[in-house]
């Protein structure tokens, strides 16, 4: 009996050594060893929170990932010693549990870094990227004459200004120069893409473009809807109009890069501003990435009954059958079906359904259940999402868009009151650039004076 009572009590020590390495030996009388091991711990613990604190100038690549590595095999050496030394003459069967059941989390945390940074390296830039319109600040200077006639098609592309007037962007540019210190640049532009490839759909077109721009250390941010279908959108560095609707560039271009990178300048061109990175996700990628996070939580301002097309061969169409006022779950299909549908509705309530579901995703984004799903989440991403963000700038952005203020973020959809006319051939709305140009710049140099004008809303309460 007492012999049984020892070992109970040897796998006790283990156990509490499992726990917190030296409280095992403490337990059993071994002072020295147990303040040692506990020392040692609290050593690496610091070492942890430093390296936490210091994470956001720490560069994300394969050095990395071989320290963090080494680190965990250290503080997995370091605990299975701890548990043997207090568990050591216990029951065999009972001190191979505690080494097992110690050794899982640093396992489980050795393939998370190592396939989490494999998805990384396969969806992030190696390099910034090279499309990017530079100009002095966030705004670019227009192509055109400040003035043109009153019926010249260009009125569409400018702001009418008359003979001797100051272009407001001028203004504009000296406020940005006062406020921002030289060499820096105080906000980031990521256009948000989302396609529609799937079976029956040829080639790829971006249904979904955002344009989210993120001032650095203020929490403030803009969301800009842009209409897919707007045509005669000013293309390149010389402003040529497009003969395609804007969601098609992506497609005519070759897709991937090329095709992302031709929808940036022509976002660019078309709304005044500098575009830095995008990023993209396809329609099976949008379902799968929804299913794996659990779901999203979204109150339903208007009726919606519509099938949209499937993601894949083999599936019926997602359908959607939802009343105003009621708050639901949307899984993949449903969430899919719910922001692309369009038959009871418009493209501009469709854009800001849009943008009210990425808000709800990120706010209610669990980590337990992306770690739960680890493994098909990240198949998902690596296969459907793509983006020229490099991976070195992940730490940075990661924190940048966490700290943005959904009650300090403007919403704007471009929509009728934005079109110069029709074209004939297509009914395809001709966008005034002039006029989203002019939003734009309301939008990050006076935002209160753009509510006031009811052109802009607070993406809090407009979800």
């Amino acid at each position: 009996m007492l012999q049984r009572a020892t070992r109970e009590a040897l796998l006790i020590a283990g156990f509490l050594s499992m726990l917190v390495p030296g409280a095992g030996q403490l337990y059993r009388g071994a002072h020295r060893r147990g303040l040692v091991l506990l020392g040692l711990s609290a050593a690496f613990l610091a070492g942890v929170l430093a390296l936490a604190k210091w994470g956001s100038v720490v560069t994300i690549d394969r050095r990395l990932i071989a320290f963090l590595l080494v680190l965990n095999l250290a503080a997995l050496a370091l605990r299975l010693f701890a548990v043997v030394d207090a568990a050591r003459g216990g029951w065999v069967l009972g001190l191979a549990a505690l080494a097992a059941i110690t050794a899982a989390p640093h396992v489980a945390a050795g393939y998370l870094t190592v396939r989490g940074y494999d998805v990384l390296e396969e969806v992030f830039a190696d390099e910034e990227p090279g499309d990017v319109t530079e100009g002095e600040g966030l705004f670019l200077e227009p192509q055109l004459p400040r003035w043109v006639a009153k019926d010249a098609w260009e009125l569409a592309l400018v702001e009418r200004l008359g003979p001797g007037e100051v272009a407001p962007l001028e203004a504009d540019a000296r406020v940005l120069a006062d406020a921002t210190p030289a060499g820096t640049r105080p906000w980031t532009t990521i256009l948000l893409l989302g396609t529609d490839e799937g079976p029956g759909n040829w080639g790829a077109r971006t249904d979904t473009i955002i344009l989210a721009a993120i001032q650095h250390g203020t929490g403030r941010a803009a969301a800009f809807g842009v209409p897919r279908n707007l045509a005669q959108v000013p293309l390149g560095r010389r402003g040529r109009s497009s003969k395609a609707p804007l969601n098609a560039l992506y497609g005519l271009s070759g897709g991937g890069g090329p095709g992302a990178s031709t929808l940036k300048q022509a976002v660019s061109n078309l709304l005044g501003v500098r575009v830095d990175y995008y990023a993209l996700v396809n329609l099976l990628g949008f379902a799968d990435l929804v299913d794996a996070l659990g779901g999203v939580e979204i109150e339903v301002k208007e009726r919606l009954v519509d099938e949209v097309t499937r993601p894949a061969w083999g599936e019926p169409k997602p359908r959607i059958d939802v009343l105003p006022g009621r708050t639901y779950r949307f899984y993949g299909r449903e969430a899919l079906a719910y922001v692309r549908s369009r038959k009871d509705s418009s493209d501009y309530t469709r854009m800001a359904r849009q943008r009210c579901f990425l808000s709800a995703l990120a706010e209610q984004l669990d980590p337990v259940r992306v770690l739960r799903n680890f493994g098909s989440l990240a198949k998902t991403i690596e296969t459907n999402v793509h983006t020229d963000i490099p991976l070195n700038r992940l730490p940075t952005l990661v924190r940048l868009v966490s700290a943005v203020e959904p009650k300090q973020t403007l919403t704007v959809t471009f929509g009728s009151d934005y079109f110069f006319a029709r074209r004939k051939a297509d009914n395809h709305p001709v966008p005034h650039a002039g006029k989203m140009r002019a939003t734009v710049r309301s939008a990050i140099l006076h935002p209160e004076r753009l509510r006031a004008t009811g052109r802009a809303k607070i993406a809090k309460t407009s979800c």
